[in-house]
């Protein structure tokens, strides 16, 4: 298994991925924005809206069809706990874009 880094400039990297935050990976089968906060539930709404900034971004997809999107075809994960800080994570499957 590889793992590669891409580091890309800031104009290509908010119209390609809208202004997130925090961590992002893509796979070839999911895009998957974070959200981290202290508060569970704040890790939660940040990793929200870095998943609609990012179907915006990507999809071009207002934020309302995101949220909607979001809510039927989208599973959120628990990251982390034992940390200060807790992580949530979306996994966004690309084949319903193609």
């Amino acid at each position: 298994m590889a793992l590669r880094f891409d580091v890309i400039s800031r104009p290509v990297a908010l119209a390609t991925f809208g202004p997130i935050a925090g961590p992002l990976a893509e796979t070839s089968e999911f895009l998957v924005p974070t959200g981290l906060n202290e508060d569970l539930d704040e890790a939660l709404r940040d990793c929200v809206r870095a998943a609609i900034s990012l179907l915006r971004a990507r999809f071009g997809m207002d934020a309302e069809h995101a949220y909607a999107y979001l809510s039927a075809a989208t599973d959120f994960n628990i990251s982390q706990v034992v940390d200060i800080v807790k992580g949530v994570h979306a996994r966004i499957r690309v084949s319903d874009f193609v």
